[in-house]
């Protein structure tokens, strides 16, 4: 078994115990050692070991996110990618130059998308074409974390989500590990949107997510949320307030979408589901979102099961928004609520996988 740090901040990275690969930024080691993971079992010859980094300091996946600039004479970001030994396209992987996807449309190799670098270009048409029914060398099923794991733009994501639903539309193997890999990464660009798209159409995607997916990513909604709401009430022009408003508002109700999910996926709700959608309205705190959030945490504290179904994190939330409200009753029940043993803390920052990048047991709270 493999463990995977989960995300605890938007931009985390996976981390699994691997042998390292010699690979250039902006993949990180930790990145290289996941992508190995769900590598297939050909031996690859041994590599030299990676340039020292040029400072001392950790770049992380925010920073790396951040980083990335393009050259005003060309479409393609400064930071190069270099695939690894494992993904590299040999002539046997190559189809022709130019050819035309059913559901992509035309596809140059050597002509890659504004804002998307070249070798993973490359490797998407060529991951593209070697899905065809007609060839007989399969992509590996690494191809799509790595990409995941290596993204840097909104316009990269959204070709792999292209990837996806040709991976899909062929029957190529997808795992819990490659939804946790999704999720990551549309926290890590800030594509939300992205993300619920695809959780509410399962056929079309066939993601696999695990609690700790849809909890992480409903308390991301949540903050996302509360930072339009922020804005517009930092706005004095009525159009661009209403807009921040507007869009603070879907965003909650995405994440509501996404606690409604659970059934969707055979997932039972527990209190880390609750927890994060208690924390999420509360982080919001608009009036209606303090509504939202006292229907669910009452609903949480009236489920009769053996676990609780709420988080002391999502208790304390409550227990400070009552306090700025001047609800002192309230507030005071909630904090004696907090202090009762039998809550959870929340709900665990890890996953194991394992070869097929499934996960078993799904994380349960603490």
């Amino acid at each position: 078994m493999h463990s995977i740090r989960a995300l605890v901040k938007a931009g985390s990275r996976f981390a699994v115990s691997q042998p390292r690969l010699a690979i250039h930024r902006p993949l990180t080691p930790t990145a290289a050692k996941l992508f190995t993971r769900f590598n297939s079992t050909e031996a690859s010859p041994p590599s030299p070991p990676p340039p020292s980094p040029p400072t001392s300091t950790k770049t992380t996946a925010n920073d790396l996110a951040n980083s990335t600039t393009t050259d005003p004479n060309t479409t393609e970001p400064v930071t190069a990618s270099v695939l690894p030994e494992g993904l590299k396209i040999s002539k046997l992987d190559l189809g022709p130059p130019v050819f035309d996807s059913i559901n992509i449309g035309k596809l140059d190799y050597n002509k890659p998308r504004a804002n998307v670098r070249l070798e993973i270009w490359h490797l998407f048409v060529s991951s593209v074409w070697r899905l065809r029914r007609d060839v007989a060398r399969r992509p590996k099923r690494s191809v799509l974390i790595w990409l995941l794991m290596n993204v840097q733009t909104s316009e990269e994501l959204d070709m792999v989500e292209q990837l996806h639903i040709e991976w899909r539309m062929q029957m190529a193997p997808l795992s819990q590990a490659t939804t946790q890999a999704w999720a990551e990464a549309c926290i890590r660009l800030n594509r939300p949107d992205l993300f619920v798209m695809m959780m509410l159409d399962r056929w079309k995607y066939r993601h696999l997510p695990i609690p700790y997916n849809l909890a992480r990513f409903i308390k991301f909604l949540g903050n996302r949320s509360a930072e339009s709401v922020a804005q517009a009430n930092q706005t004095e022009d009525a159009e661009k307030k209403k807009a921040l408003e507007t869009k603070g508002e879907g965003l909650l109700d995405d994440a509501f979408r996404l606690f409604a999910l659970y059934p969707y996926y055979d997932i039972p709700y527990d209190a880390a589901a609750y927890g994060a959608l208690v924390e999420a309205c509360c982080a919001v705190n608009t009036e209606e979102a303090w509504r939202r959030a006292l229907v669910a945490s009452e609903e949480a504290l009236a489920i009769e099961t053996q676990e609780p179904m709420i988080t002391r994190e999502a208790l304390e939330a409550l227990e400070t928004r009552s306090k700025e409200r001047q609800e002192s009753e309230m507030a005071e029940r909630y904090k004696t609520l907090a202090a009762d043993p039998k809550f959870p803390a929340g709900f665990k920052k890890e996953a194991t996988f394992n070869k097929q990048g499934d996960v078993a047991p799904h994380p349960k709270t603490k």
